[in-house]
């Protein structure tokens, strides 16, 4: 009787288990791994402060944790992305440009990217921490595909205030708002100031001060299909509080500006779509005032071709050019042709070239610059 029993209960328990086993899903990894490397190439080949070649470098591993797959809340995310640049400066060294003619032309430095936490709701998401402001603010998909700086930025924002951009990002709390489908909001708040590298070398000692003042970013976002074709327009806002520094010697806080702010306007439009090709355009427009800033308005306009020789849409073709206006000085103007084939998910090949008109990015008056750059983009 005993050893029926036992194997009753046996029998029920293995039943169970198996039922159990069935109806839970399986536990899903909460962390992500992404590793990655841009390598530029370069020559300047006439003009700007000299002519001669070198090679930049950017590695970036980054980690994420969700929370909801670690089965903790909904929502939550951790981020962290480490950094290393490396290589001799490009506009530094041969260019001189103002607006930089690549966006990972930054020094030699290895350091914290990014470190932050988000929490996610039905229509509503905050994140608080190390942020980048470029990461989900005045970014354009076309754009975005271009090297020179200006596409990523414009100078009217990075050159007039204190911007928490690569290769520094800022301690910031942003709020992002899906009112509908196809309309949303966001803002941002930042530290005013970051600290630089040589008192921050690795980007972990962080200073907020009320010399600091304080950035807020706000921006409506808006999707839009015009003639079956989809598009994105944005419009931002941004306002400094006002930057102040002390001076040891005379222990007086002068005020470097302050209430600077200014405004700009982002769209891309899909104009032809077919299959794998695509072409895809871009207009950013950015003004700030003219008292105070060094910099009044900046115009970018672009083009990309995806698919133009690759039936299965792995290469583009991009055309664009970007011009900042300088006080008492001519604007300074640059054009960038590029040719990417991505061969697959982990590698791709990028030439590029662009004419400089008029570098301005130091005192002297130079000669047009003609710069050509090979990347590779490399996903681990």
């Amino acid at each position: 009787m005993r050893k029926k029993i036992c194997i009753a209960i046996s029998l029920f328990a293995t039943i169970q288990l198996g039922y159990a086993q069935q109806e839970l899903p399986e536990k899903e990894n909460p962390f992500s791994f992404e590793a990655s490397y841009v390598g530029d190439a370069y020559g300047n080949a006439a003009g700007g402060l000299k002519t001669g070649g070198g090679y930049m470098g950017m590695g970036n591993m980054k980690i994420g944790f969700d929370t909801e797959k670690a089965r903790w809340w909904k929502g939550g995310s951790f981020f962290i992305n480490g950094a290393s640049i490396h290589g001799k400066s490009l506009s530094e060294e041969f260019l001189g440009d103002l607006q930089i003619a690549s966006n990972i032309d930054a020094g030699t430095h290895t350091y914290l990217h990014e470190l932050w936490f988000k929490q996610s709701f039905k229509k509503f998401s905050f994140t608080v921490g190390l942020q980048d402001l470029n990461a989900e603010f005045l970014t354009s998909d076309n754009a975005g595909e271009f090297i020179n700086s200006s596409f990523g930025v414009p100078p009217t924002v990075s050159c007039n205030v204190p911007a928490p951009i690569f290769p520094l990002p800022g301690l910031g709390i942003t709020a992002q708002w899906n009112i509908t489908n196809t309309f949303a909001w966001q803002t941002t708040v930042f530290d005013g100031c970051q600290t630089d590298f040589d008192d921050n070398p690795y980007n972990i000692n962080w200073k907020p001060s009320k010399d600091d003042g304080v950035l807020v970013v706000s921006e409506l976002l808006s999707t839009v299909n015009f003639r079956e074709k989809e598009g994105r327009y944005k419009l931002g806002v941004y306002y400094h509080s006002g930057l102040h520094e002390f001076d040891e010697q005379t222990q007086a806080r002068n005020s470097i500006f302050k209430h600077n702010y200014g405004f700009y306007i982002i769209a891309d439009q899909t104009v032809f779509e077919q299959e794998k090709q695509k072409i895809g355009l871009f207009m950013q427009i950015a003004a700030a005032t003219e008292k105070q800033n060094e910099h009044s308005y900046y115009l970018g306009l672009g083009g990309n071709y995806y698919g133009i020789f690759s039936k299965a849409g792995k290469d583009v073709l991009g055309l664009a050019v970007a011009s900042v206006d300088l006080k008492h000085r001519k604007n300074e103007t640059a054009l960038e042709m590029y040719y990417k084939w991505q061969f697959n998910d982990n590698f791709a090949i990028q030439p590029d070239i662009q004419y400089i008109i008029n570098p301005s990015g130091t005192d002297e008056k130079l000669s047009n610059a003609l710069a050509g750059i090979l990347r590779l983009h490399i996903n681990f």
